[in-house]
């Protein structure tokens, strides 16, 4: 999907602040909503997140759309309604997750990370040192290819191993394992002769956005 929410290569957006030191959290809510997001398990926020108009994207801070997208999911998903969000009390008539979640539990899901799919033997499309072109390509759901490296040339790195496409995971829950690179993009390849010719760009980038060079 082409949204607010890819802004690499965008201008007029002023400059990056950077705060050295900068805590994770500003508030404390911001950490209760991380773990509760983590913790309740309801998929990936990436997808709620892109349907949030630029208006308000670019309005709210990187915690708000959390929140955002997160409240869209949970109703969604049946686990509170807007009713119970508006007054803050529960239903008493509502279904109760058995056994309901601990820390032990919301620990072990923590520690939860992409998995790479070592059971599966997929021969790789492309090689470490290949060249490489960037897709055209303008899906109308998620995707994890940033628009800056559609239609462009990079080298092959390293294989990352293999790993589900998100795309597909996202959108129709069906698993897609496939192989994962490690692409190298000069600066200039990506934005052009102003960029030092010594500027490289590393992305992560799954075999259905790339063709060969």
């Amino acid at each position: 999907m082409n949204g607010i929410h890819d802004m690499g290569g965008m201008q007029g957006l002023g400059e990056l602040g950077y705060k050295e030191n900068e805590t994770g959290f500003h508030e404390a809510w911001e950490a209760r909503l991380f773990a509760m997001v983590r913790a309740l398990r309801t998929g990936s926020l990436r997808t709620g997140i892109e349907q949030i108009p630029a208006s308000d994207y670019l309005r709210m801070g990187y915690y708000e759309r959390w929140y955002a997208a997160f409240v869209a999911r949970i109703i969604e998903r049946g686990f509170v309604t807007s009713a119970e969000l508006d007054s803050g009390r529960a239903d008493p008539a509502s279904a109760k997750e058995t056994p309901g979640l601990t820390p032990e539990t919301a620990n072990a899901y923590l520690s939860i990370t992409p998995k790479e799919e070592r059971d599966i033997e997929l021969a790789p499309r492309f090689r470490v040192g290949e060249s490489v072109l960037g897709r055209n390509m303008n899906p109308m759901t998620h995707t994890r290819m940033p628009r800056y490296t559609r239609g462009k040339t990079g080298i092959v790195e390293r294989d990352r191993g293999i790993f589900n496409l998100p795309d597909s995971e996202l959108s129709s829950g069906e698993p897609k394992p496939q192989h994962v690179y490690l692409v190298r993009f000069t600066g200039q390849e990506l934005w052009g002769d102003a960029v030092p010719a010594n500027d490289s760009v590393y992305i992560d980038l799954w075999e259905d956005y790339l063709e060969p060079a």
